[in-house]
Protein backbone atom coordinates (compact mmCIF):
# COMPACT_ATOMS: atom_id res chain seq x y z
CA UNK A 1 0.00 0.00 0.00
CA UNK A 2 1.30 3.35 -0.88
CA UNK A 3 2.22 5.49 2.19
CA UNK A 4 0.10 8.77 1.25
CA UNK A 5 1.97 10.68 3.78
CA UNK A 6 5.31 10.36 2.18
CA UNK A 7 4.30 11.62 -1.31
CA UNK A 8 1.80 14.58 -0.18
CA UNK A 9 2.32 16.82 2.57
CA UNK A 10 -0.30 17.21 5.13
CA UNK A 11 -2.30 19.98 4.14
CA UNK A 12 -2.50 18.62 0.75
CA UNK A 13 -4.61 15.52 1.66
CA UNK A 14 -8.24 15.50 2.19
CA UNK A 15 -10.63 13.03 3.98
CA UNK A 16 -13.21 11.78 1.98
CA UNK A 17 -16.04 8.75 3.57
CA UNK A 18 -16.74 5.69 1.65
CA UNK A 19 -20.02 3.81 1.98
CA UNK A 20 -18.33 0.10 1.09
CA UNK A 21 -21.68 -1.94 0.17
CA UNK A 22 -21.77 -5.52 -0.87
CA UNK A 23 -24.40 -5.70 -3.16
CA UNK A 24 -25.33 -9.24 -2.98
CA UNK A 25 -25.43 -9.57 0.16
CA UNK A 26 -28.73 -11.40 0.62
CA UNK A 27 -28.33 -13.82 -2.46
CA UNK A 28 -24.92 -14.82 0.00
CA UNK A 29 -27.19 -15.30 3.27
CA UNK A 30 -30.03 -17.15 0.89
CA UNK A 31 -27.83 -19.46 -0.68
CA UNK A 32 -25.05 -19.99 1.57
CA UNK A 33 -26.51 -19.19 5.08
CA UNK A 34 -26.02 -16.36 7.63
CA UNK A 35 -21.81 -17.40 8.49
CA UNK A 36 -21.32 -17.08 5.03
CA UNK A 37 -22.66 -13.36 4.93
CA UNK A 38 -20.79 -12.49 7.88
CA UNK A 39 -17.37 -13.99 6.61
CA UNK A 40 -17.97 -12.22 3.27
CA UNK A 41 -18.27 -8.81 5.21
CA UNK A 42 -15.44 -9.79 7.31
CA UNK A 43 -13.37 -9.89 3.86
CA UNK A 44 -14.69 -6.47 2.61
CA UNK A 45 -13.55 -4.93 6.32
CA UNK A 46 -10.02 -6.82 6.17
CA UNK A 47 -9.33 -5.81 2.57
CA UNK A 48 -10.73 -2.53 3.09
CA UNK A 49 -7.78 -1.80 5.90
CA UNK A 50 -5.38 -2.79 3.99
CA UNK A 51 -6.14 -1.31 0.92
CA UNK A 52 -7.24 2.23 3.00
CA UNK A 53 -6.23 2.13 6.14
CA UNK A 54 -9.62 3.63 6.86
CA UNK A 55 -11.30 4.97 10.07
CA UNK A 56 -14.72 2.75 10.41
CA UNK A 57 -17.63 5.08 11.21
CA UNK A 58 -20.50 2.56 11.03
CA UNK A 59 -21.13 -1.21 9.87
CA UNK A 60 -24.66 -3.04 9.33
CA UNK A 61 -24.55 -6.55 7.50
CA UNK A 62 -24.11 -5.39 3.89
CA UNK A 63 -22.10 -1.66 4.52
CA UNK A 64 -19.41 -0.66 5.88
CA UNK A 65 -18.70 3.50 6.31
CA UNK A 66 -15.22 4.61 6.60
CA UNK A 67 -13.72 7.93 6.73
CA UNK A 68 -10.69 7.58 4.56
CA UNK A 69 -7.26 9.55 3.62
CA UNK A 70 -6.27 10.26 -0.09
CA UNK A 71 -3.87 13.03 -1.38
CA UNK A 72 -5.21 15.67 -3.74
CA UNK A 73 -3.48 14.12 -6.91
CA UNK A 74 -5.67 15.06 -9.56
CA UNK A 75 -8.99 14.70 -10.10
CA UNK A 76 -9.31 11.16 -11.32
CA UNK A 77 -7.42 9.69 -8.43
CA UNK A 78 -10.56 8.95 -5.88
CA UNK A 79 -12.34 7.27 -8.33
CA UNK A 80 -8.88 5.15 -10.11
CA UNK A 81 -8.72 3.75 -6.47
CA UNK A 82 -11.93 2.67 -5.69
CA UNK A 83 -12.04 0.87 -9.35
CA UNK A 84 -8.80 -0.96 -8.12
CA UNK A 85 -10.28 -1.26 -4.41
CA UNK A 86 -13.79 -2.86 -6.09
CA UNK A 87 -11.12 -5.21 -8.48
CA UNK A 88 -9.82 -7.02 -5.09
CA UNK A 89 -13.03 -6.92 -3.69
CA UNK A 90 -14.95 -8.94 -6.36
CA UNK A 91 -11.79 -10.59 -8.11
CA UNK A 92 -10.78 -12.82 -5.16
CA UNK A 93 -13.46 -15.87 -3.84
CA UNK A 94 -13.99 -15.79 -0.18
CA UNK A 95 -13.77 -19.45 0.83
CA UNK A 96 -16.65 -21.12 2.90
CA UNK A 97 -17.10 -24.02 4.11
CA UNK A 98 -15.97 -25.40 1.02
CA UNK A 99 -17.71 -22.49 -1.32
CA UNK A 100 -16.35 -20.03 -3.21
CA UNK A 101 -18.36 -16.77 -3.13
CA UNK A 102 -17.54 -13.87 -5.92
CA UNK A 103 -18.50 -10.66 -4.08
CA UNK A 104 -20.41 -7.53 -6.27
CA UNK A 105 -19.07 -4.78 -4.40
CA UNK A 106 -20.01 -0.90 -4.85
CA UNK A 107 -18.57 1.93 -3.36
CA UNK A 108 -19.75 5.56 -2.80
CA UNK A 109 -17.55 8.65 -2.14
CA UNK A 110 -17.92 12.15 -0.46
CA UNK A 111 -16.34 15.79 -2.11
CA UNK A 112 -13.09 15.78 -0.40
CA UNK A 113 -13.30 17.79 2.98
CA UNK A 114 -10.17 19.26 3.77
CA UNK A 115 -8.81 20.12 7.11
CA UNK A 116 -9.52 16.85 8.55
CA UNK A 117 -12.82 15.38 9.99
CA UNK A 118 -11.17 13.61 13.34
CA UNK A 119 -10.41 16.71 14.02
CA UNK A 120 -13.83 18.48 14.43
CA UNK A 121 -16.04 18.17 17.70
CA UNK A 122 -19.93 17.76 18.90
CA UNK A 123 -22.14 19.82 16.04
CA UNK A 124 -19.61 20.24 13.30
CA UNK A 125 -18.33 16.75 13.09
CA UNK A 126 -22.07 15.78 13.00
CA UNK A 127 -23.38 18.07 10.57
CA UNK A 128 -19.75 17.53 8.67
CA UNK A 129 -20.19 13.97 8.42
CA UNK A 130 -24.05 13.54 7.65
CA UNK A 131 -23.58 15.69 4.75
CA UNK A 132 -20.28 13.33 3.28
CA UNK A 133 -22.66 10.45 3.99
CA UNK A 134 -24.94 11.85 2.33
CA UNK A 135 -22.97 12.84 -0.81
CA UNK A 136 -21.15 9.21 -0.77
CA UNK A 137 -25.19 7.55 -0.74
CA UNK A 138 -25.91 9.71 -3.63
CA UNK A 139 -23.04 8.43 -5.42
CA UNK A 140 -23.88 4.88 -4.62
CA UNK A 141 -27.24 5.05 -6.48
CA UNK A 142 -25.68 5.64 -9.71
CA UNK A 143 -23.65 2.16 -9.33
CA UNK A 144 -24.76 -0.20 -12.17
CA UNK A 145 -25.28 -2.87 -9.51
CA UNK A 146 -27.36 -5.84 -11.22
CA UNK A 147 -30.93 -5.60 -9.09
CA UNK A 148 -30.80 -9.41 -8.43
CA UNK A 149 -33.05 -9.70 -5.40
CA UNK A 150 -32.94 -12.74 -3.55
CA UNK A 151 -35.10 -11.69 -0.12
CA UNK A 152 -36.96 -15.36 -0.42
CA UNK A 153 -35.52 -17.85 -2.65
CA UNK A 154 -36.82 -21.30 -3.24
CA UNK A 155 -34.51 -23.83 -2.55
CA UNK A 156 -33.90 -24.43 -6.62
CA UNK A 157 -33.09 -20.89 -7.62
CA UNK A 158 -30.37 -21.07 -4.15
CA UNK A 159 -28.76 -24.00 -5.48
CA UNK A 160 -28.74 -22.30 -9.08
CA UNK A 161 -27.15 -19.07 -7.68
CA UNK A 162 -24.76 -21.81 -5.90
CA UNK A 163 -23.71 -23.60 -9.40
CA UNK A 164 -23.57 -20.30 -11.45
CA UNK A 165 -20.86 -18.94 -8.75
CA UNK A 166 -18.73 -22.23 -8.22
CA UNK A 167 -18.77 -21.94 -12.79
CA UNK A 168 -18.24 -18.30 -12.26
CA UNK A 169 -15.34 -18.44 -9.91
CA UNK A 170 -13.42 -21.38 -12.29
CA UNK A 171 -13.88 -19.09 -15.02
CA UNK A 172 -12.10 -16.24 -13.44
CA UNK A 173 -9.98 -18.51 -12.25
CA UNK A 174 -8.74 -19.95 -15.71
CA UNK A 175 -8.55 -16.71 -17.21
CA UNK A 176 -5.87 -15.35 -14.33
CA UNK A 177 -3.97 -18.69 -14.74
CA UNK A 178 -3.76 -17.81 -18.51
CA UNK A 179 -5.66 -20.74 -19.99
CA UNK A 180 -7.81 -18.72 -21.58
CA UNK A 181 -7.42 -17.61 -25.21
CA UNK A 182 -8.73 -15.88 -28.20
CA UNK A 183 -9.93 -17.28 -31.58
CA UNK A 184 -10.65 -15.08 -34.20
CA UNK A 185 -13.98 -15.76 -36.21
CA UNK A 186 -13.56 -13.75 -39.68
CA UNK A 187 -16.55 -11.42 -41.41
CA UNK A 188 -16.47 -11.73 -44.93
CA UNK A 189 -17.66 -10.03 -47.89
CA UNK A 190 -19.95 -12.69 -49.57
CA UNK A 191 -18.90 -11.74 -53.83
CA UNK A 192 -15.22 -11.45 -52.49
CA UNK A 193 -14.00 -14.20 -49.56
CA UNK A 194 -10.48 -12.54 -49.71
CA UNK A 195 -12.21 -9.26 -48.54
CA UNK A 196 -12.50 -8.89 -44.53
CA UNK A 197 -14.48 -6.16 -42.48
CA UNK A 198 -12.61 -7.16 -39.16
CA UNK A 199 -11.95 -10.34 -36.67
CA UNK A 200 -13.76 -11.02 -33.41
CA UNK A 201 -12.67 -12.25 -30.08
CA UNK A 202 -13.86 -15.37 -28.99
CA UNK A 203 -12.86 -16.88 -25.53
CA UNK A 204 -11.95 -20.44 -25.67
CA UNK A 205 -10.26 -22.95 -23.65
CA UNK A 206 -8.45 -26.19 -24.66
CA UNK A 207 -8.65 -29.85 -23.00
CA UNK A 208 -6.21 -32.22 -22.31
CA UNK A 209 -5.95 -33.64 -25.85
CA UNK A 210 -6.09 -30.00 -27.33
CA UNK A 211 -9.83 -29.89 -28.59
CA UNK A 212 -10.71 -26.35 -28.32
CA UNK A 213 -13.97 -25.31 -25.93
CA UNK A 214 -15.89 -22.16 -26.61
CA UNK A 215 -16.51 -20.31 -22.51
CA UNK A 216 -20.63 -19.49 -23.22
CA UNK A 217 -22.21 -21.26 -20.38
CA UNK A 218 -19.65 -20.55 -18.02
CA UNK A 219 -19.98 -16.92 -19.35
CA UNK A 220 -23.82 -17.03 -18.64
CA UNK A 221 -23.29 -18.04 -15.65
CA UNK A 222 -20.54 -15.19 -14.71
CA UNK A 223 -23.51 -12.78 -16.05
CA UNK A 224 -26.08 -14.11 -14.12
CA UNK A 225 -23.84 -13.35 -10.72
CA UNK A 226 -23.88 -9.98 -11.52
CA UNK A 227 -20.26 -10.07 -12.89
CA UNK A 228 -19.74 -9.97 -16.29
CA UNK A 229 -17.92 -6.38 -15.90
CA UNK A 230 -14.92 -8.29 -14.21
CA UNK A 231 -13.86 -10.41 -17.18
CA UNK A 232 -15.16 -7.88 -19.85
CA UNK A 233 -12.66 -5.03 -19.05
CA UNK A 234 -9.79 -7.27 -18.75
CA UNK A 235 -11.06 -9.14 -22.54
CA UNK A 236 -11.31 -5.66 -23.61
CA UNK A 237 -7.52 -4.79 -22.82
CA UNK A 238 -6.14 -7.83 -23.99
CA UNK A 239 -7.91 -6.99 -27.11
CA UNK A 240 -6.03 -3.59 -27.06
CA UNK A 241 -2.97 -5.65 -26.43
CA UNK A 242 -3.48 -7.58 -30.04
CA UNK A 243 -4.05 -4.11 -31.92
CA UNK A 244 -1.24 -2.77 -30.49
CA UNK A 245 1.05 -5.59 -31.60
CA UNK A 246 -1.02 -5.38 -35.10
CA UNK A 247 -1.42 -2.31 -36.32
CA UNK A 248 -3.25 -3.39 -39.38
CA UNK A 249 -5.79 -5.66 -37.60
CA UNK A 250 -9.18 -4.24 -37.13
CA UNK A 251 -11.04 -6.21 -34.12
CA UNK A 252 -13.97 -6.38 -32.15
CA UNK A 253 -15.15 -8.15 -29.18
CA UNK A 254 -19.01 -8.63 -27.96
CA UNK A 255 -19.29 -7.36 -23.37
CA UNK A 256 -22.10 -7.76 -21.62
CA UNK A 257 -24.90 -5.31 -21.37
CA UNK A 258 -24.20 -5.03 -17.45
CA UNK A 259 -20.67 -3.69 -18.16
CA UNK A 260 -21.91 -0.72 -20.95
CA UNK A 261 -21.17 1.90 -17.95
CA UNK A 262 -19.05 4.02 -16.41
CA UNK A 263 -20.49 3.62 -12.78
CA UNK A 264 -19.33 -0.02 -11.98
CA UNK A 265 -18.30 0.01 -8.60
CA UNK A 266 -18.49 3.50 -8.01
CA UNK A 267 -19.65 6.70 -9.96
CA UNK A 268 -17.76 7.19 -13.00
CA UNK A 269 -15.18 4.51 -11.19
CA UNK A 270 -14.58 1.74 -14.19
CA UNK A 271 -13.07 1.44 -17.54
CA UNK A 272 -9.89 3.93 -16.14
CA UNK A 273 -7.49 1.85 -17.88
CA UNK A 274 -9.03 1.35 -21.26
CA UNK A 275 -9.69 5.21 -21.08
CA UNK A 276 -6.20 6.16 -20.69
CA UNK A 277 -5.04 3.53 -23.46
CA UNK A 278 -7.22 5.06 -26.03
CA UNK A 279 -6.30 8.22 -24.94
CA UNK A 280 -2.55 7.35 -25.15
CA UNK A 281 -3.08 5.76 -28.22
CA UNK A 282 -6.30 7.13 -29.96
CA UNK A 283 -5.23 5.14 -33.07
CA UNK A 284 -6.04 1.91 -31.66
CA UNK A 285 -10.55 3.22 -31.16
CA UNK A 286 -10.84 3.22 -34.93
CA UNK A 287 -10.15 -0.53 -35.52
CA UNK A 288 -11.81 -1.64 -32.72
CA UNK A 289 -15.80 -2.23 -32.14
CA UNK A 290 -17.04 -2.74 -28.70
CA UNK A 291 -20.30 -5.11 -29.32
CA UNK A 292 -23.20 -5.79 -26.86
CA UNK A 293 -26.92 -7.69 -27.56
CA UNK A 294 -30.10 -6.31 -28.69
CA UNK A 295 -31.80 -6.81 -25.47
CA UNK A 296 -29.61 -4.07 -23.86
CA UNK A 297 -31.98 -1.68 -25.66
CA UNK A 298 -34.98 -3.29 -23.45
CA UNK A 299 -33.92 -1.72 -20.26
CA UNK A 300 -30.41 1.16 -19.93
CA UNK A 301 -28.13 0.01 -17.02
CA UNK A 302 -27.87 3.67 -15.17
CA UNK A 303 -25.29 5.61 -17.72
CA UNK A 304 -25.64 2.67 -20.55
CA UNK A 305 -26.15 5.98 -22.95
CA UNK A 306 -23.21 7.97 -21.65
CA UNK A 307 -21.10 5.35 -21.63
CA UNK A 308 -21.67 4.30 -25.67
CA UNK A 309 -21.73 8.39 -26.53
CA UNK A 310 -18.05 8.50 -24.80
CA UNK A 311 -17.05 5.37 -26.62
CA UNK A 312 -18.31 7.22 -30.50
CA UNK A 313 -16.71 10.13 -29.28
CA UNK A 314 -13.49 8.20 -29.46
CA UNK A 315 -13.96 7.12 -32.42
CA UNK A 316 -14.58 3.13 -31.25
CA UNK A 317 -17.30 1.54 -32.85
CA UNK A 318 -20.48 0.54 -31.66
CA UNK A 319 -21.63 -3.39 -32.50
CA UNK A 320 -25.38 -4.52 -31.91
CA UNK A 321 -25.77 -8.50 -32.29
CA UNK A 322 -28.07 -10.87 -31.73
CA UNK A 323 -30.68 -8.95 -34.47
CA UNK A 324 -34.16 -9.64 -34.46
CA UNK A 325 -33.81 -12.02 -31.32
CA UNK A 326 -37.51 -10.17 -30.58
CA UNK A 327 -35.93 -8.16 -27.70
CA UNK A 328 -36.42 -4.96 -28.76
CA UNK A 329 -38.00 -2.62 -31.10
CA UNK A 330 -36.15 -0.39 -33.97
CA UNK A 331 -36.97 2.44 -32.13
CA UNK A 332 -35.41 1.19 -28.36
CA UNK A 333 -32.47 0.30 -30.70
CA UNK A 334 -32.36 3.53 -32.78
CA UNK A 335 -31.42 5.10 -29.09
CA UNK A 336 -28.22 3.16 -28.89
CA UNK A 337 -27.06 4.33 -32.48
CA UNK A 338 -24.78 1.53 -33.68
CA UNK A 339 -22.63 1.65 -36.16
CA UNK A 340 -22.97 -2.09 -37.18
CA UNK A 341 -25.40 -4.69 -36.64
CA UNK A 342 -25.70 -8.60 -36.69
CA UNK A 343 -28.81 -10.34 -37.23
CA UNK A 344 -29.36 -13.57 -35.34
CA UNK A 345 -28.16 -16.85 -36.72
CA UNK A 346 -31.32 -18.39 -36.29
CA UNK A 347 -32.46 -16.42 -38.91
CA UNK A 348 -30.36 -17.77 -41.75
CA UNK A 349 -30.02 -21.46 -40.58
CA UNK A 350 -33.66 -21.69 -40.63
CA UNK A 351 -34.15 -19.86 -43.61
CA UNK A 352 -35.25 -22.82 -45.85
CA UNK A 353 -38.12 -24.30 -43.53
CA UNK A 354 -40.69 -22.30 -44.73
CA UNK A 355 -41.57 -19.33 -47.15
CA UNK A 356 -42.39 -17.14 -44.01
CA UNK A 357 -39.10 -18.01 -42.52
CA UNK A 358 -37.43 -17.20 -46.06
CA UNK A 359 -39.24 -13.60 -46.00
CA UNK A 360 -38.23 -12.75 -42.21
CA UNK A 361 -34.39 -12.72 -43.38
CA UNK A 362 -35.13 -9.74 -46.08
CA UNK A 363 -37.62 -8.03 -43.24
CA UNK A 364 -34.62 -8.15 -40.92
CA UNK A 365 -32.22 -7.17 -43.10
CA UNK A 366 -34.20 -4.04 -44.46
CA UNK A 367 -34.73 -3.27 -40.77
CA UNK A 368 -31.40 -3.21 -39.51
CA UNK A 369 -30.26 -0.89 -42.54
CA UNK A 370 -32.43 1.95 -41.17
CA UNK A 371 -30.10 2.12 -38.12
CA UNK A 372 -26.67 1.53 -39.52
CA UNK A 373 -25.08 0.90 -42.97
CA UNK A 374 -23.13 -1.89 -41.71
CA UNK A 375 -25.20 -5.17 -41.73
CA UNK A 376 -23.74 -8.65 -40.55
CA UNK A 377 -25.57 -12.05 -41.46
CA UNK A 378 -24.42 -14.71 -39.00
CA UNK A 379 -24.71 -17.90 -39.97
CA UNK A 380 -23.85 -18.42 -43.39
CA UNK A 381 -22.67 -22.01 -42.96
CA UNK A 382 -24.10 -23.69 -46.39
CA UNK A 383 -23.65 -22.40 -49.86
CA UNK A 384 -27.43 -22.02 -49.73
CA UNK A 385 -27.39 -19.93 -46.75
CA UNK A 386 -24.64 -17.64 -48.63
CA UNK A 387 -26.52 -16.89 -52.02
CA UNK A 388 -29.63 -16.24 -49.51
CA UNK A 389 -27.80 -13.51 -48.17
CA UNK A 390 -26.25 -12.17 -51.22
CA UNK A 391 -29.56 -11.69 -52.96
CA UNK A 392 -31.00 -10.03 -49.76
CA UNK A 393 -27.78 -7.63 -50.56
CA UNK A 394 -25.44 -8.96 -47.43
CA UNK A 395 -22.34 -7.07 -47.38
CA UNK A 396 -20.97 -8.88 -44.89
CA UNK A 397 -21.28 -13.08 -43.66
CA UNK A 398 -19.75 -15.02 -40.93
CA UNK A 399 -20.30 -18.43 -40.94
CA UNK A 400 -18.08 -21.74 -41.21
CA UNK A 401 -18.17 -22.21 -44.71
CA UNK A 402 -15.85 -18.71 -45.73
CA UNK A 403 -13.81 -18.40 -42.81
CA UNK A 404 -13.60 -20.67 -40.12
CA UNK A 405 -12.64 -19.75 -36.20
CA UNK A 406 -9.40 -20.30 -35.74
CA UNK A 407 -6.89 -18.83 -32.95
CA UNK A 408 -4.74 -17.32 -36.18
CA UNK A 409 -6.15 -14.29 -38.04
CA UNK A 410 -5.99 -14.75 -41.96
CA UNK A 411 -7.02 -11.49 -44.04
CA UNK A 412 -7.48 -12.91 -47.60
CA UNK A 413 -7.80 -16.05 -49.44
CA UNK A 414 -4.72 -16.84 -50.00
CA UNK A 415 -3.83 -16.98 -46.57
CA UNK A 416 -6.49 -19.92 -45.72
CA UNK A 417 -4.38 -22.22 -47.77
CA UNK A 418 -2.24 -24.77 -44.82
CA UNK A 419 1.05 -23.93 -46.04
CA UNK A 420 0.85 -20.02 -46.43
CA UNK A 421 -1.34 -19.93 -42.93
CA UNK A 422 1.16 -22.48 -41.09
CA UNK A 423 3.87 -19.87 -41.41
CA UNK A 424 1.93 -16.88 -40.76
CA UNK A 425 3.60 -14.16 -37.91
CA UNK A 426 1.07 -11.63 -38.33
CA UNK A 427 -2.17 -10.70 -39.92
CA UNK A 428 -1.99 -9.52 -43.95
CA UNK A 429 -3.56 -5.80 -44.27
CA UNK A 430 -7.63 -6.33 -45.33
CA UNK A 431 -8.58 -5.80 -49.05
CA UNK A 432 -11.57 -4.43 -47.50
CA UNK A 433 -9.92 -2.10 -45.72
CA UNK A 434 -7.57 -1.03 -48.49
CA UNK A 435 -10.13 -0.59 -51.85
CA UNK A 436 -12.77 1.23 -49.07
CA UNK A 437 -15.27 -1.21 -48.98
CA UNK A 438 -16.24 -0.73 -53.02
CA UNK A 439 -19.52 -3.08 -53.67
CA UNK A 440 -18.64 -6.05 -55.97
CA UNK A 441 -21.37 -7.48 -57.97
CA UNK A 442 -20.33 -10.80 -59.06
CA UNK A 443 -20.87 -13.42 -56.39
CA UNK A 444 -19.01 -16.53 -56.06
CA UNK A 445 -21.52 -18.66 -54.51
Amino acid sequence: MIDLARISPPNRRSNYLLVVRLDNARHIASAYGTAALITAMAHVRGVVASHLDPVVCRETADEIVVLAHAAMLEADFVRTEIEALCARLSGTPVEHEGSRILLSVSIGHSDPAPGGLESDTGAALKGALNEALNEAGTRLQCVAAPALSLDAVPAPEAARYRADMARAARLLDQVARGEMFFAWRPIHDPRRPDRLLQHEALLRYADAQGEQFDCTAAYQALERVGLAHLLDRALVLRVLDELEADPRARLSIAISPQSLSFDLGGQDAAWTDFLARIERHPDLAERLVIEFHESAATRFWPGTLTFLNTLRALGIGIGLVGFGSGHASVRQLAVLRPSQIKLDSAFLRTAFLSERNRARVGQLAAQARTLCDSVVFVGADTPAQIRLAVEEGAQWVAGQRLGRVCTRRTWNARDRSPAHHAGMSRAEPSPALADGLRPVRSPVF
